[in-house]
């Protein structure tokens, strides 16, 4: 049971590599030309081995020079041009976000303040009153 487990492991990373191998462009592969990797990469063992350490292009499976595209590059880290991946990570959606918050909390004011005396306060800084209050500015850009 162990062999068959072993052989079909050995088979699976053949396959695996030989993929590898077909998708690279050979402007990418390192060290041999793309044909030799073929006939090296059939070698048992050692020539998917040989592939992985000395062959496999440094970028992801787009080829298209981005480094660590993912699945199939060994550099990790996100890809340059895609944007943010995360809403919170977005500038814009966290001023946006920023913005929405301000604007809800003047709305409650004011419709506080319509509650209190029925219609809404003078322009300015003065109440009815006369006393005068604090003004609230907005958020500021980050």
């Amino acid at each position: 049971m162990a062999r068959v487990v072993l052989f079909v492991a050995l088979l699976g990373l053949h396959v695996y590599v030989l993929m590898d191998i077909l998708r690279a462009p050979g402007e990418h592969i390192r060290t041999l030309p793309k044909g030799i990797w073929l006939f090296v990469s059939l070698l048992p063992l050692l020539g998917p081995l040989f592939w992985v350490l000395g062959g496999r292009p440094l970028v992801g499976p787009g080829y298209g020079g981005e480094p660590g595209g993912g699945a199939g590059g060994i550099q990790g880290g996100p890809r340059p041009g895609r944007g943010p991946r995360a809403p919170d990570d977005d500038p814009e959606f966290l001023k946006r976000l920023d913005e929405q918050s301000w604007a809800a909390k003047m709305e409650r004011l004011r419709r506080e303040r319509q509650g209190e005396g029925g219609q809404d306060p003078p322009p300015g800084d003065a109440k009815p009153d006369g006393s005068s209050e604090a003004t609230v500015e907005p958020p500021s850009d980050r």
